[in-house]
């Protein structure tokens, strides 16, 4: 590909490129290529072979969905949450391998960057002895895997930090003595990944399994996404936040199937969003169900690196603008977008999500409207305000936001406005950055004379007390049954549904202070008195004043922050670690364990004799898999915690304890909702052993069958594994030793993250448990050897004497997933294809 390398001098320095500009004079149809595809189209030019070169660029060029392209990110972001049990995963997966002969270190091959957002000095032992636990190993990890940087506890949530500090715009890698620069591309596992698409690098949002996949081979493959392009245009009114914003773009876009779509805006207005605004969109667009919302970068993009960074960002101006990339430098009205939308921000008008749902939304103005109920207690009233938070999330983390609500606190106080008593108030802070900026403004203080209880989110016990209403409230609303209200901002409502509080609303933060001040949801905020004379108009800060105060915010502020954000505190760099080539599991941990899911137990493919684990109904959510919520007690996971000599108030949650394996497998399948027909009527975790006749955990079943060296599998009806996608629903259904599922149908990403785990998924065609009388006592069996993507296979189902022949459908979708089965899973497969093959 070297005929697509150009060079440019910078400081003296020569950096070298590959030159979109030479790679669209190939066909001159590519010019009209969307900003993040050009992205796509270098990162493959640049990665593949020269064999490949035309099949590329005839994709790009036709733009055809069906063809496969690759995602090459060169850095991977995680929080503690998803990172830990990855590192746990690959920490063992090492310490297995150095049993065997000619078994490679395996280790990242991109930089990872870990936030560990958690404090060190909350009171409760509980969280201390998990921090403790924790804490260790991350250190040992960040001292064993060179290509692994850990940002300790102490410096906010892992989006803002990534956002203010982590991301560089550009890699840079030297080859043959030369010095190249590509742009920046990263992988995370969640939605605030990817808010720094806000920064115009591409960033894409993976599950766990995916993200440990791309760790060991940083490449991801994809069909050649649509783009959808939003024409910004205008600017916001006075009274409107971003918020609104995007409440107003998620209602425009939600009618579309987004699934492997790109939003990219433009358009004249882009300059009238900050970058932090941008982040906001950037992320909403991914929940609402597209791969990535993108920005094209331009002079607010350098200005906000060089405000966070203290840096000189001439050297990333000049590299996108070489490349056509820069706002200022291309021509954004000729891109060829899949369809376009028109984004006018003046048409904006203020809204808020509720009473029950993020997905019910209403103007301020007719909220009144909505209300139903009007009884009256001997303290508060149906729709009085008893609960206000102001929550640390990608709205909380945005300087314009908190700046609006400070100063509407500001001009309330300074009209002597209170808040009623009744209002239990809190303001949650993201980033240590956010806190200092409020500080040096002058702002926190309205905050506080408002009655709001400033929170550090780096608390373990966030606020505990923040959601305990008042007893007189409590009381009230019990004896009259109130219908009351909170308002939130940066709040997962469904998360909030109560007894105590029916009605949630999410609106911004200077809303969430004006309702505060009225202390009832049945007036117009827009058009009605707050106070006597006084209006909303009268409080709400021009779009001047929170600029004037955002010019005030400087790089010094975010230098103090992040100067030592990789060396942590006193606590942090006590912490000891021994150096040792394998990781000193500490068997009375009850946090960390080693795992062993990517162990390989048998060579062959065939399935015989299977027993069946379950046989489960319709609708088998993911969280009914593997729970997520408390461990239940006289459960296997709970007698497990008990020999570990932990008390019931110790338990805490599975997620909590998602990086030991040993009770994540015992909590598989425990929920008292689950109703395998083979136990019927009784309900729970529970299965039948027919060899004995004895019902009893699906854990004890399935450990006393892997004892006798039986297959398993599992037989379910439609929509298995439907639900929030969650890695553990596969990876605990793999260490119960579940060779296969057979369901009426799959939920997507579930079915995908079972292959990834090596379990194979089969489809009933004509047949489901019903049609054949399925009782639980008969055994499957399957000749995998010979089986092929999207194929049709016959399985044996054996009744006593009795032989049964069906037809399934094979529901591995293509020849990279039928290696993963082959290879007993996504991580075998990458080591035996690739780690090993360096």
């Amino acid at each position: 590909m070297n005929k697509f390398i150009s060079s440019f001098e910078f400081n003296g320095n020569t950096f070298f490129y590959y030159d979109l500009k030479k790679i669209i004079d190939s066909d001159l149809s590519l010019r009209r290529l969307p900003a993040s595809l050009k992205l796509l189209l270098e990162a493959n030019i640049r990665n593949e072979q020269e064999e490949n070169l035309n099949y590329i660029l005839d994709a790009f060029i036709k733009r055809n969905s069906f063809r496969r392209i690759s995602f090459y990110p060169n850095r991977a972001i995680m929080d503690d949450y998803y990172g830990v049990p990855v590192l746990v995963d690959l920490s063992s997966l090492n310490e297995d391998r150095q049993n065997l002969e000619n078994k490679d270190f395996v280790k990242p091959k991109i930089p990872l960057d870990l936030v560990v957002k958690d404090s060190v000095d909350d009171n409760q032992d509980k969280s201390m002895q998990r921090n403790k636990q924790r804490h260790h190993f991350i250190k040992w990890c960040e001292n064993r895997y060179e290509n692994l940087t850990v940002v300790p506890p102490g410096f906010g949530i892992y989006h803002q930090v990534n956002l203010e500090h982590l991301v560089t715009m550009l890699d840079v890698k030297a080859s043959e003595e030369k010095i190249f620069l590509c742009p920046e591309s990263v992988v995370g596992t969640d939605f605030n990944a990817t808010m720094t698409n806000s920064l115009g690098i591409l960033a894409w949002k993976l599950n766990t399994l995916e993200t440990q996949g791309v760790i060991l081979e940083p490449k991801v493959k994809m069909h050649i996404p649509k783009v959808i392009g939003v024409e910004v245009v205008g600017s916001l009114a006075q009274g409107v936040s971003i918020l609104d914003a995007t409440l107003n773009l998620s209602t425009l876009l939600e009618k579309d199937d987004l699934s492997d779509t790109i939003i990219e805006f433009f358009g004249p207005g882009i300059k009238n969003i900050s970058v932090e605004d941008r982040a906001y969109l950037s992320q909403i667009v991914v929940e609402c169900g597209a791969a990535c919302g993108y920005f094209c970068i331009d002079n607010n993009t350098i200005d906000f690196i060089e405000k966070t960074r203290g840096v000189d960002a001439t050297l990333i101006k000049t590299y996108f603008q070489k490349q056509g990339l820069f706002n200022n430098s291309i021509d954004i009205w000729d891109f060829d977008y899949d369809k376009k939308f028109i984004f006018e921000l003046s048409k904006i008008k203020p809204l808020v999500s509720g009473p029950k749902s993020e997905e019910q939304r209403v103007t301020v103005e007719h909220v009144p409207s909505k209300l139903q109920s009007f009884k009256i207690g001997n303290f508060v009233k149906d729709n009085d305000i008893v609960l206000a938070n102001i929550v640390s999330c990608t709205l909380t983390s945005n300087p314009t936001l908190l700046i609006q609500a400070g100063l509407l606190a500001k001009k309330a106080c300074m009209l002597n406005l209170t808040i009623n008593k009744n209002i239990k108030r809190s303001l949650t802070l993201g980033s240590l950055v956010i806190k200092n900026y409020l500080e040096e403004l002058d702002l926190l203080k309205y905050f506080e004379q408002l009655g709001f209880k400033i929170v550090d989110i780096n608390s373990l016990d966030l606020a505990s007390d923040t959601h305990e209403l008042r007893e007189s409230v409590v009381l009230d609303i019990q004896k009259f049954n109130l219908n009351v209200s909170s308002v939130n901002s940066g709040v997962d409502l469904e998360s909030l549904s109560r007894d105590q509080v029916r009605s949630n609303w999410l609106m911004s933060p200077a809303l969430v202070v004006a309702y505060c001040l009225k202390g009832n949801m049945n007036f117009s905020v827009t058009k009605e008195p707050i106070n006597t004379d006084i209006f909303l108009s009268d409080l709400w800060p021009s779009i001047s004043e929170v600029n004037d105060y955002l010019s005030k915010i400087s790089s010094q502020m975010y230098e103090n922050v992040y100067k030592d954000v990789f060396k942590g505190d006193e606590y942090w760099q006590g912490i000891e670690c021994k150096e040792s080539e394998t990781y000193p599991w500490n068997d009375e941990s009850s946090y960390i364990q080693k795992s062993d899911y990517h162990i390989i137990d048998k060579e062959n493919l065939e399935i015989k004799d299977a027993k069946i684990v379950a046989l489960l109904g319709d609708n088998m959510e993911s969280e009914l898999i593997s729970p997520s919520g408390n461990i239940p007690p006289y459960s296997p996971a709970a007698f497990y915690l008990l020999d570990k000599g932990l008390r019931p108030d110790e338990f805490n949650t599975f997620s909590k304890r998602r990086s030991n394996s040993e009770l994540l497998k015992r909590g598989a399948f425990s929920n008292i909702s689950v109703k395998n027909k083979m136990v019927l009527p009784k309900e729970g975790g529970y299965t039948k052993d027919f060899d004995s006749y004895e019902v009893l955990p699906i854990y004890e079943f399935c450990h006393r069958m892997k004892e006798q060296n039986h297959d398993l599998v599992l037989i379910a009806g439609q929509n298995y594994g439907l639900g929030e996608s969650t890695d553990w629903a596969a990876k605990a259904t793999k260490l119960l030793g579940v060779n296969c599922v057979i369901a009426k149908s799959f939920d997507e990403e579930h079915r995908a993250d079972l292959v990834k785990m090596g379990i194979l998924p089969l489809c009933f065609i004509e047949d489901d448990i019903e049609s054949l009388k399925l009782k639980g006592h008969e055994t499957i069996s399957i000749d995998c050897e010979n089986i092929t993507s999207n194929s049709k296979i016959e399985i044996k189902i054996k009744r006593f004497d009795e032989l049964e022949i069906i037809e399934v459908q094979v529901k591995l979708l293509n020849d990279l997933e039928l290696e993963y089965f082959k290879n007993k899973g996504v991580i075998n497969y990458l080591l035996s294809e690739v780690v090993t093959g360096e």
